[in-house]
């Protein structure tokens, strides 16, 4: 059997400034590696100004404020390993430290994007202890939107 692969996102999200949409924070014994993400808003005016998309490192210096529970994590493929990471969402008060790792304009008209790394590129957290805690999506829009975000994570 192959690693397990869980797929992780937030609930609709409506922002119209810099907003953390979804993070995923590493258990105490299981690192996390980002393996695709992507996002979507439903933005109705042709003409907006695309919005910034992030990847972020966290090192979970402040915790900053969550919206409610977030979907529970899905295990699509793998053999069964309890998912320790914890996965939070549409934060009011921003988490800390944020490093960005990627960044690319989406459009916020219908915008669409989904990016799956090569093996050996994925994104990482470190193991307990260390100064990369989870991998955040930060979106800033230029007008108010509804936001998607979802990431597929393998753990270990």
């Amino acid at each position: 059997m192959s690693q397990p692969v869980y797929y992780c996102s937030n609930t609709p999200y409506n922002i119209s400034a810099v907003h953390t949409v979804l993070n995923v924070i590493a258990g105490a014994n299981q690192p996390i590696n980002v393996v695709a993400f992507g996002v979507s808003m439903d933005g109705a005016t042709a003409t907006a100004t695309p919005a910034v998309v992030e990847l972020c490192q966290s090192t979970q210096a402040t915790a900053g404020t969550v919206g409610a529970s977030p979907p529970s994590p899905v295990q699509i493929s793998g053999h069964p390993i309890t998912f320790q990471p914890t996965v939070q969402h549409n934060y009011t008060a921003e988490p800390t430290v944020l490093t960005q790792v990627w960044q690319h304009y989406i459009p916020q008209f219908n915008g669409l994007y989904t990016e799956q790394f090569e093996p050996g590129s994925e994104l990482e957290t470190d193991l307990s202890g260390g100064s990369v805690k989870a991998i955040a999506m930060r979106v800033t829009p230029s007008a108010a939107v509804d936001v998607r975000a979802w990431m597929r994570v393998t753990i270990g």
